[in-house]
């Protein structure tokens, strides 16, 4: 059976369509990280924007609240639209993906220093928004949550509009995967749309060392199967945070080889660290310590791609020089 999934938007605005909304008029102010089809559907969502009727009034675009709806309107300008307030909103009988569900277990929440507490509530910020480019908030659960989270998660997107699902427990797991760089499984496209809900550990270890926190925080779930994501047999290269394994995931449902999507979800600092390592595996090293590669060697080293000024940091990083 096909678990693939495909953009949110598409099935959203299938809907409007049967509803008879064929054109949106969109506020000045409108902001969009995404393609402005996704952004519209899932501000509509989350109830941060509604659809309403406006009218011909003749006077020049002003201010208002609401995406505005535009029946039979298809190809005409929205210069004369105006809608300062939303009296008649449209109800769209329209039901959400609730699945795949990406969750991010915080049973370890108590082992994190402060510092890690803030970046871990930045990731999982920063994973609502990846989850968003493709799909919408309903499918993304942050489970095992304590109150500070919640403060936290306040002071860091006071006002914050959402429909994340937040719990104290965990809800009724059918056959789930934990992402655990140091499971025995490896993670496969056929593993991805083999399954529709992924665990990935809530776990910032940047000023500690979290020794196998993952295996531990499946133990307590009562998951078995953990699977951990290589990059042409290793794990160097790989993003960890949490919000890029997520998009690791999402693109790989998507359709996207996972290979490209492990690139795509790269940093700078992802690339430079399997470009050193790449680079080490074909340099030779001379007396004096130092390494020496070829341009050749040096090209097949960088199939990542990365762009000729990370090339040049990891060649300084690991003292090699080119023959």
């Amino acid at each position: 059976m096909d678990r693939g999934i495909k953009p949110l938007w598409r099935s959203f605005f299938r809907r409007l369509a049967e509803e008879g909304v064929t054109a949106l008029c969109l506020p000045p102010r409108f902001k969009c990280k995404w393609d402005l089809p996704q952004c519209v559907a899932v501000e509509v969502l989350i109830e941060r924007y509604r659809i309403c009727r406006g009218e011909r009034r003749g006077k020049p675009l002003g201010s208002w609240e609401a995406v505005a709806l535009l029946a039979g309107a298809d190809g005409e300008r929205c210069d004369w639209f105006l809608a300062r307030r939303c009296e008649e909103a449209l109800r769209i009988s329209y039901e959400p993906p609730l699945k795949p569900r990406i969750l991010i277990d915080l049973s370890l929440w108590h082992e994190h220093t402060p510092g890690e507490k803030h970046e871990l509530v930045e990731q999982i910020l920063a994973t609502l928004n990846a989850v968003r480019a493709v799909l919408w908030d309903g499918v993304l659960w942050i489970t095992s949550v304590p109150a500070e989270f919640l403060q936290l998660l306040n002071l860091h997107a006071r006002g914050l509009i959402h429909k994340m699902n937040i719990t104290s427990g965990l809800p009724p797991l059918s056959a789930p995967v934990v992402l655990d760089p140091e499971g025995d499984c490896l993670f496969t496209e056929e593993v991805a749309l083999g399954h529709d809900e992924f665990i990935i550990g809530g776990i910032v270890d940047k000023e500690r060392v979290a020794k196998s926190g993952t295996k531990r925080l499946a133990e307590l779930l009562g998951v078995e199967k953990r699977c951990r994501i290589e990059l042409r047999g290793s794990r160097i290269g790989v993003p960890d945070r949490i919000n890029k394994i997520a998009e690791i995931i999402l693109k790989t449902l998507a359709g996207t080889p996972l290979e490209e999507a492990i690139l795509s979800a790269q940093a700078k600092r992802d690339r430079v660290y399997r470009l050193m390592w790449e680079i080490q595996r074909r340099a030779r090293r001379r007396p004096d310590g130092t390494l020496e590669i070829t341009r050749e060697a040096l090209t097949e080293a960088n199939w990542l791609g990365a762009p000729q000024g990370e090339v040049e940091l990891a060649l300084r990083k690991i003292r090699a020089v080119l023959v």
